[in-house]
């Protein structure tokens, strides 16, 4: 018996030190990108644009919740109705009155293949708007419920864009309404490893008036995929030939 139970801890040894590891595991980095080329005037409220691709990840349509109708222009994704709150000729965030209105928003979800974990490490994109469209825009995530903004950041900088408290972009100046690069979400360890999908949020508010637009374009996620690995030849030879000489052992016995 006691050498059953040497051979026994042998086995166990065996599979913890080589048997999970065995087979390693190489990330693979992406960069894919929407760029609404399909979104027109009257496309509905899902883009119809062939999504990106990656090995080991789908990512879904962008669709428009809480609005109704047709976006009201092409090439981009862009919504009318937004949360109401600044007022022409302001650039005094202070004196806007509007909210983050958590029933409209631009949503996309990313969905890790079977057999692969998820890390998603950024979020860039483009935003406009028009004369009287939204001032202050974010982005949040599922796994929080929606909860909270995400780390927001302007980069490359622009001097149009900036970060007010609590992670939300604002488009600096009323007199602006052409596109803008540089929004940047930064994602930590919450988003790496992930085995199950995961939905981003994009929310848009502080218009000037219910015509005023909210539009993203270009919206590129960063991250890698990570095949899970397999327990390695080696450690399945070696378990099974451990486990034989147990039997023998114990027919001996």
């Amino acid at each position: 018996m006691k050498m059953i139970r040497i051979i026994k801890s042998k086995i166990l040894t065996l599979t913890l030190a080589t048997g999970m590891a065995a087979t390693t595991a190489s990330a693979q980095p992406f960069s894919s990108t929407y760029d609404f080329s399909l979104v027109t005037a009257s496309s509905g409220l899902t883009d119809p644009t062939t999504p990106p691709t990656a090995t080991g990840l789908t990512f879904g349509a962008f669709s428009a919740g809480g609005y109704v109708g047709n976006p009201n222009a092409g090439g981009r994704f862009t919504f009318q109705t937004n949360a109401l709150g600044s007022a022409n000729g302001i650039n005094d965030f202070s004196l806007f009155t509007g909210s983050l209105d958590i029933t409209k928003y631009f949503e996309v979800t990313l969905t890790p293949s079977v057999g692969y974990t998820l890390d998603v490490d950024t979020i860039a994109f483009t935003i406009q708007r028009s004369s009287t469209g939204i001032r202050s825009y974010a982005v949040r995530s599922s796994l929080d419920g929606f909860a909270a903004n995400l780390a927001a950041s302007i980069s490359p900088a622009n001097a149009n864009l900036g970060v007010g408290p609590g992670n939300e972009f604002r488009y600096l100046s009323d007199s602006l309404s052409s596109a803008q690069n540089g929004s940047l979400v930064t994602l930590g360890a919450p988003f790496d490893l992930l085995a199950a999908p995961v939905t981003y949020r994009f929310y848009g508010w502080n218009a000037e008036a219910v015509t005023g637009t909210f539009s993203i374009d270009n919206v590129a996620f960063s991250g890698s995929v990570t095949p899970v690995p397999e327990p390695g030849p080696l450690a399945l030879l070696g378990g099974f030939g451990l486990l034989g000489l147990v039997m023998s052992t114990r027919r001996r016995g």
